[in-house]
């Protein structure tokens, strides 16, 4: 394969050419590796073309911590949900795809109030958002929201940072003002000027100097520094700020008012971390991210919760610190939107013998990829030149004595991309798998897999067909050309059962398996060699046809949608029937939250409690047939009361209830969150408690809507429940 450059490597015609691919193509990427990156800040906004940076002042340990806050802040929002135009520009800025729903949802605000709001900081923040994420403010949902700025009428004898964000938003890009525009910069500039305190500070109307609205300010004269007056002004201001900070390292006990110090002086080119801005060992930014609360994001006060203003305003100092090392503002947003943001991609690194990292990632492109999954999975990296990876999880290349090493390929759209270029040199779009494997030249990828039949039965053969795939060089063309066959040799197993691929590319599992769900495995290892193939996995079940079923009464009343998985249900015993009589499934009968109680402790293989254990809730009697489903459910962190002693057994669960429910009892990755954001009409009316679970568990396929709403509110039915059962892992 020409990724491996293995194929070429058996021709000496073409030494040269090899000797130039392995330093600069497939494994050996043109960007810099990650713990290369931490030195420099790794933020992709504001940074040279080829993403690199030279930093000129944050020491190496507080550059990687830094690094690392950027990065575990950035995702924890996207987890959790874009929620202010703060955060978008905030992660625009740290280098981060923002779900293109966001800023759909922001024109449609625009549109909805006809281009007019009450505040010209309204304005001004719309329009830094509408500029970081790519949008064009001077003409968006049909509005100039420019003019809106330099024509506002609510900016004199107002609070000062009026004046402020509308200059922001105004150096945020290149628009054109007329002549007789009521605020102009220099007008703008010159209201701002007027209201610097005699100590060098500034406050939002009149008083004392404070630490929030001069840093502010400080970022806002950034722009127009090279003004002697402008200049004066914001050295005075940073000098204030140098004064105001206490004993501790901050102002008080507020992180937000130590972020926008840290954004003010470093838009104006000063280390926010330097001699002057720390009190003992502890800077401005050491004490910023002495506030990050436990569980993720940034707290008011040291030692506090989660807090959505604080850590807004953390990751943007965060962004802002980073890229002051590599001359960077955090508000100029002239070359928005990044060309290669980072986005939510999954990795699997698959070894010469067995799977050495799978992980969910932010990344920009494969190289950085792979280190943020073998960092998040404990799985070691050789990269020493930077470069050129040599090793993964104790795997060198030439293990086998040959020209073996490591490749990759990336799966986008269904199909296989095989790129020509090195690791760091290939961009990531959402929702991407990128496959790192370790192979030869007789290693190939599986392209296809074919079951048949499509949906088996319990102890219907079943047959495996699988097709692999190979690029092979081309010498007249000098491309790699691809090349599918059937994978012959390799074994399939599924439920316990191996079988091995014929000729054909066909394995055959005669007798076929017990109703249930499967993963099919497919693996080519050979010994002392690379593998025929990557190893690959895809989900199979197996249900008994309708036909063979004992019917129920009520089958009629089962919607078509729901009928397979009611029945898959029932053959798997999750759900039974609902009288003794009779088969009978009451397909419409809403679901309990006992009932729903107990279905998550057969799904997740958990045995109730003893009938003899410690009750959980005062409303569930140990007499109760779901007494010590409840009690376990309960033990388990799967569910929580109504209050803090009732559980209310017989209430009805809600749609947003069973996402949450389900997110809790498979621990789910909320990393996932991301590919169900924007997902339904009516995410406004999920509560706040159950939006993550909702994003995380639409993101996996495992409930969807109807008719592009979610309907959070909505009663659970049997049927519902037994259809999200069966996707249930």
């Amino acid at each position: 394969m020409k990724n491996n450059l293995l194929s070429k490597w058996t021709r000496l015609s073409l030494i040269v050419i090899m000797l130039f691919a392995v330093l600069g193509a497939a494994v050996a990427p043109a960007g810099q590796a990650f713990a290369a990156n931490d030195a420099a800040v790794d933020v992709q906004a504001g940074v040279t073309a080829g993403n690199k940076s030279t930093d000129v002042s944050l020491s190496s340990a507080l550059g990687s911590s830094v690094t690392a806050a950027v990065y575990a802040t950035a995702e924890f929002v996207l987890k959790n949900g874009v929620q202010s135009d703060w955060q978008a520009i905030g992660l625009a800025q740290a280098g981060y795809k923002v779900p293109d729903s966001y800023l759909k949802a922001l024109e449609s605000k625009v549109a909805a109030a006809k281009g007019t709001f009450n505040r010209a900081t309204d304005y001004a923040r719309i329009t830094l958002a509408v500029r970081a994420l790519g949008g064009n403010p001077a003409d968006f949902a049909g509005y100039n929201l420019i003019e809106k700025l330099y024509n506002n009428d609510k900016i004199t004898g107002q609070t000062l940072n009026n004046a402020a964000y509308v200059l922001l938003a105004l150096d945020s890009g290149t628009y054109t003002m007329p002549d007789n525009a009521k605020w102009t910069p220099a007008k703008l500039l010159a209201e701002i000027l007027a209201k610097q305190n005699t100590d060098g500070g500034f406050t939002l109307t009149t008083g004392a100097s404070d630490p929030d609205m001069t840093a502010m300010v400080l970022a806002v004269l950034a722009g127009h520094k090279n003004d002697p007056a402008v200049n004066t002004a914001g050295q005075r201001a940073a000098a204030w700020l140098a004064t105001a900070q206490d004993k501790n390292g901050g102002y008080g006990d507020s992180s937000e008012s130590v972020a926008q110090a840290i954004i003010g002086l470093s838009s104006f080119g000063i280390d926010p971390a330097g001699a002057a801005y720390s009190k003992g060992n502890v800077s401005l930014v050491s004490k910023l991210l002495s506030f990050s609360a436990a569980g993720g994001g940034f707290a008011h006060t040291a030692g506090g919760s989660y807090n959505q203003l604080s850590t807004e305003q953390a990751l943007e100092a965060l962004v802002a610190y980073s890229l002051f090392s590599s001359g960077g503002k955090l508000y100029d947003l002239s070359n928005t939107p990044v060309q290669n943001p980072r986005v939510n991609v999954l990795v699997n690194v698959e070894g010469p013998n067995g799977t050495l990292a799978e992980a969910s990632v932010y990344a920009g492109n494969v190289l950085n990829a792979l280190e943020k999954a073998a960092a998040e999975k404990g799985v070691a990296l050789v990269n020493e030149a930077g470069n050129y990876v040599t090793g993964i999880g104790g795997v060198s290349a030439g293990t086998f004595g040959g020209y073996d090493g490591w490749m990759y390929v990336v799966a986008r759209g269904g199909a296989w991309i095989y790129p020509s270029v090195g690791m760091g040199d290939f961009a990531l779009a959402e929702n991407d798998r990128v496959l790192v494997y370790y192979g030869g030249d007789n290693t190939q990828v599986v392209e296809s897999v074919t079951v048949s039949p499509a949906q088996p039965q319990p102890g219907q053969d079943i047959t495996v067909k699988v097709t692999q795939k190979q690029w092979v060089w081309n010498n007249d063309t000098f491309t790699s050309d691809p090349v599918t066959s059937p994978a012959a040799g390799v074994q399939v197993t599924i439920g316990g059962k191996t079988a091995v691929t014929d000729a054909a590319g066909s394995a055959v599992f005669a007798g076929g398996l017990a109703a249930n769900k499967y993963t099919l495995t497919l693996t080519g290892y050979l010994k002392d060699n690379t593998p025929a193939v990557v190893r690959y996995v895809q989900p199979l079940t197996v249900a008994s046809a309708a036909a063979d079923r004992a019917a129920f009464a009520d089958v009629k009343s089962i919607s078509p949608w729901a009928l397979e998985s009611v029945y898959t249900a029932y053959d798997r015993k999750l759900m039974g029937g609902i009288s003794e009589s009779s088969l009978v499934f009451a397909p419409k009968q809403n679901i309990t939250r006992a009932e729903f109680a107990a279905l998550l402790l057969r799904l997740t293989g958990n045995e109730p409690s003893a009938a003899t254990s410690a009750q959980s809730f005062s409303d569930v009697k140990a007499d109760a047939w779901y007494y010590g489903a409840v009690n376990k459910a309960k033990e388990l962190g799967m569910i929580s009361g109504v209050t803090a002693t009732a559980f209310k057994p017989d209430g009805l669960v809600t749609r947003e209830d069973m996402a949450v429910m389900i997110m809790r009892a498979f621990k789910l990755d909320a990393a996932s969150a991301v590919a169900g954001i924007g997902k339904f009409s009516d995410e406004d009316q999920i509560s706040e408690y159950a939006l993550t679970a909702v994003r995380t568990v639409t993101g996996l396929g495992l409930m969807s809507g109807t008719g592009g709403e979610f309907k959070p509110s909505a009663a659970v039915t049997r049927e519902m429940a037994a259809a999200v059962a069966v996707r249930l892992p």
